[in-house]
């Protein structure tokens, strides 16, 4: 996956530099791992269980209670919104190893001891593997030394590697590492069903943890079709054994994780009928074409009947799920839609994020354009036997950079792709750095390897982002939630809510995993698209006035209030009374203070009968 035939002529003896010595390169990756994983970093999680994320500690919350004795098939959170709880659209898949890993390490360690290292080690081993199969594509196509620059450029790549830092135990780094399985298995010249089948088992396996990697998995399927139209018969087994492997391992996960009372219920958001339609439809196709052999035998004969199985297969979804068709978010209020939706960071689109961040917005969207385009120019011109692959990281690449301007999430996916475009071509760069080129050519050659790479966008644009490096994987937090949590959701913080009878608290939608993590108590709100009345009542209470918190309070039952105290914990501009309560301008008497004056996290008691 590179520009054209000479970066295959990298490792010539005439070119040898200082980058050929391997120490210097192992030297280069341990840099980029240093950068990547602080040790301060480690101690936090480890310590303190200071995880990145809502999401990250979210996921902490159902392992604990999954070691707890809750059923594998019962995904309601009962703390949240109690005294029925919220459902979850997450997947046991990714509970069970942490779970798993926690409880054998607990008789050794201890239990607080167990769970800090689990957190904190489980992302740079899947980071690991990662790397190894970085190293798997590019080293038998560009030579070691491209393969040692790519594992380097996988740690410069925000938007890829900054899903694996320290606590990052959501599922989206699980989804990335199956989106490159999937690829890396179809990205041979004439893949085989056995490597076909192989990618058609990552990406179930993806689309059971999450619907996150459903445009890169569609893009995969039209890939093989495409392939099998241009060269009929013998494309044909790699697009049977994908769409059999995809629809048999989506069927046998799906009865795997979900209550077989839900079997029949669609979902918008996780895997149910509707993309489990999909999935059988697209398993259908590839016999029926294996047995029309004869009468396909054009290119233009299996292009109609491909467009007529994909308008089969789409009538057919619109038909289960037209609801779906919308998207899983068609239900919530507009306030909650306003107010946390529109402001979580992994939600921003493209257009609006550049306003706001835009070394962030630069960094997570330029990459994968640049790389994309690269990856294009090779598929065109490249040796012949690497343009396959080339055009399949080109469509993953362009993919994630139009889904980033909508949602900022869909860089999250087509990341790892950067390094294996930027690692050969920073190796054809330094090649020429030796050879009597242009020094115009080998400026530009050199400074589009190093564009590739999210850190250089972050150093160069800083002075117009000061919020520092690129927030990777925020996707629970708003763009204002994560700087109140820095303050509010600590433990030593959070252990004065210990000293009150078990309850239910009301608080900003961004502090509900926290509490839930530290605490005994329920939250009526967390940032989680499900839980519709908790979201409602707590944007709706806290951006309201003295009457609409107070109703607030009382419709979801909630026993406490708790505020950061001094600051308006997610959105400046609105909430008077809510500021007002935390800065101690107003204590209506319907309300009892119950925190010390001074103290970072400002609760009170809810009085109904005041």
């Amino acid at each position: 996956m590179s520009t054209a035939n000479s970066i295959a002529a990298s490792s010539a003896p005439s070119d040898r530099s200082a980058f050929d010595n391997p120490a210097i390169l192992w030297l280069l990756v341990g840099l980029g791992l240093w950068m990547l994983y602080p040790v301060a970093g480690f101690r936090d999680v480890v310590g303190g269980l200071v995880l990145p994320d809502t999401d990250d500690t979210m996921r902490l919350v159902q392992v604990r209670d999954l070691l707890a004795g809750q059923g594998w098939f019962d995904m309601v959170q009962h703390r949240l919104m109690p005294p029925d709880g919220a459902s979850m659209h997450w997947s046991r898949l990714v509970d069970a190893p942490l779970a798993g890993l926690i409880g054998l390490a607990t008789p050794w360690l201890g239990r607080p001891l167990a769970e800090g290292l689990v957190v904190a080690l489980w992302p740079p081993a899947l980071f690991g593997l990662g790397l190894a199969l970085v190293y798997r594509a590019v080293r038998p196509r560009y030579g070691f030394r491209a393969a040692l620059l790519a594992l380097f450029t996988a740690t410069q790549t925000a938007n890829f590697g900054g899903l694996f830092a320290f606590g990052r135990i959501d599922h989206h780094n699980v989804q990335a590492l199956l989106v490159l399985a999937l690829a890396l298995c179809l990205a041979d010249p004439v893949p085989t069903l056995r490597r076909a089948a192989l990618g058609g088992i990552a990406a179930a396996t993806s689309l059971a943890v999450g619907l996150e990697a459903l445009p890169f998995i569609a893009i995969a399927g039209v890939f093989l079709m495409g392939d099998w139209v241009l060269r009929g018969r013998t494309a044909l087994p790699a697009l049977c054994g994908f769409a059999l492997a995809l629809a048999g391992t989506s069927l046998a996960l799906f009865a795997v994780q979900t209550d077989p009372a839900l079997w029949r219920v669609t979902r918008c958001d996780a895997l149910s009928p509707p993309w489990l339609w999909l999935a059988v439809a697209a398993a259908a196709t590839a016999p029926v074409a294996s047995w029309l052999g004869g009468f396909l035998a054009t290119p233009a004969r299996r292009a109609g009947f491909a467009a007529a199985c994909g308008a089969v297969t789409v009538a057919g979804f619109m038909l289960l799920a037209p609801r779906c068709l919308s998207g899983p978010f068609q239900d919530l209020p507009a306030v909650v839609r306003f107010e946390w939706l529109e402001r979580v960071l992994e939600m921003q689109p493209f257009h609006r994020l550049v306003l706001t961040m835009p070394g962030a917005a630069l960094a997570s969207s330029a990459p994968p354009l640049l790389a994309g385009l690269v990856a294009v120019h090779a598929a065109q011109r490249g040796q012949p036997p690497f343009r396959r692959a080339a055009a399949l990281a080109a469509a993953f690449l362009l993919a994630g950079f139009v889904l980033a301007q909508f949602q900022l999430r869909g860089v999250y996916m087509a990341g790892i792709f950067v390094a294996l475009v930027a690692g050969p071509l920073l190796d054809h760069a330094i090649t020429l750095l030796g050879r009597p080129v242009r020094a115009s050519r080998k400026v530009a050659l050199l400074a589009l390897a190093l564009a590739l790479m999210p850190r250089s966008w972050a150093a160069l644009l800083l002075p117009l982002d000061p919020g520092g490096a690129f927030p990777v994987g925020a996707s629970g937090a708003t763009q204002t939630g994560p700087a109140a949590a820095q303050t509010c959701d600590a433990g030593g913080v959070l252990s004065v809510l210990d000293t009150l009878p078990p309850g239910t608290i009301l608080a900003p939608v961004d502090l509900g995993p926290a509490i839930l993590l530290r605490t005994r108590h329920g939250v009526v709100a967390a940032p989680y698209h499900r839980a519709i009345a908790g979201l409602t009542a707590s944007e709706e209470g806290l951006h309201g006035d003295e009457a609409t918190l107070k109703r607030a309070l009382a419709a979801s039952g909630a026993d406490y209030l708790a505020l950061c105290a001094g600051t308006d914990p997610e959105s400046p501009e609105g909430r008077p009374f809510a500021r007002q309560l935390g800065t101690g301008a107003a204590l209506p008497e319907w309300l009892e203070r119950l925190s010390d004056p001074g103290a970072p996290l400002v609760v009170w008691g809810f009085r109904r009968d005041g």
